[in-house]
């Protein structure tokens, strides 16, 4: 019996159908990929995103090389740099050239600091330290001074050109350069003025600061100088308004503080003081030109000077003086009013000769001896400044027979 043409058909008939079997397929082929470290046993690749670890940089390396740029404890630097070093070569950190710089770096100042002791440079550096901290932990900004601080001006002198952009704030009653007599802003400038704008400014307020800073000015010493510190066209960009008006001696230093205001003075002090001020400010306000060249003015100087004085004249008579002192102060008002009616004359003078006349006599009326009592009997200072002209201030003139 030949076979079928569909198939061979076993003994008792069909049986379910048998899917074909499948091809044989040759086994992939291994690769030798190697597992990465810390990946789990068997993984091929790394996983997406991951990349192979690198040695860590040694720490103890860093940390050489900071120590060795610093000078801080040059042998720390040295062994942290050797125990970096040994750790690498272990460990198969990097870093390596950092360990190195380290200990290079540590091993110079090492040498450079055993020399420094050995020849005394270090004792000298830190002096000199120390003396730059004091300096620095008491200097101010000049733009920083208050009213009633005393200062010097460490390696500047008062009459350098260039001025100084801070100061030492020290005690007043150690010997100092200046005070400050206290501070204005220049707010009525909205821009940069200029340095002569602010000059000008400077000196015509400082000077009415210094007067009611020393009402007693007989007790200012007569180094003391009228000076001040202003802003520059720099310090204004950067919000700085404020001048600082001082009275400061270029030569011999201060030795005590130059201030009498109403925080220093008694009420008799202050009311005499600011009576004899108003008298003084008002006759310095006499006209520099002439009588022929201009009468209104100097007319009309003169009548503020009598009205000055008759003002003056009623707050000396109802003044809150002590026994001591009463006498001397009425006998200062009598005077006030003989120059009162005096400098009335002058007022209504017609002529040149008429005006001079009555102003000198009203000048006559002032006797110093008359304030030299009221002062003592105050409390306040004695001793008349000088004035400019005094004849002990001139030079004599050479004899004929003198060889000049």
């Amino acid at each position: 019996m030949e076979p079928s043409s569909q198939g061979w058909t076993p003994p008792g008939g069909p049986g379910p159908a048998q899917p074909p079997a499948p091809s044989p397929q040759p086994a992939p082929a291994a690769y030798p990929y190697p597992t990465p470290a810390g990946g789990p046993p068997g993984m091929p690749y790394p996983p997406y995103g991951a990349l192979p670890r690198r040695p860590a940089t040694n720490g103890f390396a860093i940390g050489s090389l900071v120590t060795g740029i610093v000078c801080c404890l040059p042998p720390l630097g040295l062994v942290l740099g050797l125990i970096a070093l040994a750790q690498i070569k272990k460990r198969g950190d990097e870093g390596r050239g950092l360990a190195i710089a380290g200990t290079v770096l540590s091993v110079i100042s090492t040498i450079l600091m055993t020399v420094a002791f050995a020849t005394g440079t270090v004792g000298e550096a830190w002096d000199g330290f120390r003396k730059a901290a004091r300096e620095s932990a008491a200097a101010d900004s000049t733009f920083d001074l208050r009213t009633g601080q005393c200062f010097d001006t460490p390696g500047r002198g008062l009459e350098d050109e260039e001025e100084a952009e801070s100061v030492r704030t020290v005690d007043c009653d150690r010997p100092h350069e200046g005070e400050v007599t206290g501070t204005f802003p220049l707010d009525r400038f909205d821009e940069w003025p200029g340095q002569k704008a602010v000059e000008t400014e400077a000196e015509r307020r400082c000077e009415d600061i210094n007067s009611g800073y020393t009402l007693d000015w007989w007790a200012v010493p007569e180094t003391a100088e009228p000076y001040y510190y202003m802003p520059t066209r720099d310090s204004w960009r950067f919000g700085d308004r404020k001048v600082a008006c001082a009275l400061a001696s270029a030569g011999p230093k201060l030795e005590s503080s130059v201030r009498s205001d109403r925080t220093t003075l008694d009420p008799a002090q202050l009311a005499y003081l600011e009576g004899e001020l108003a008298v003084d400010t008002v006759w310095w306000e006499e006209p520099e030109e002439l009588f022929e060249d201009d009468p209104e003015a100097n007319r009309a100087w003169a009548e503020r000077m009598a009205r000055t004085l008759d003002t003056e004249a009623r707050e000396l008579r109802a003044g809150p003086w002590p026994a001591a002192a009463r006498k001397h102060a009425l006998a200062r008002a009598k005077e006030y009013d003989t120059a009162r009616r005096h400098f009335g004359r002058a007022a209504a003078a017609q002529d040149e000769d008429g005006f001079w006349d009555a102003t000198s006599e009203a000048g006559d009326a002032f006797r110093q001896k008359t304030e030299i009592a009221v002062r003592s009997a105050l409390g306040l200072a004695t001793e008349p400044p000088e004035e400019p002209g005094d004849p002990e201030d001139e030079d004599p003139l050479p004899s004929e027979d003198t060889t000049v």
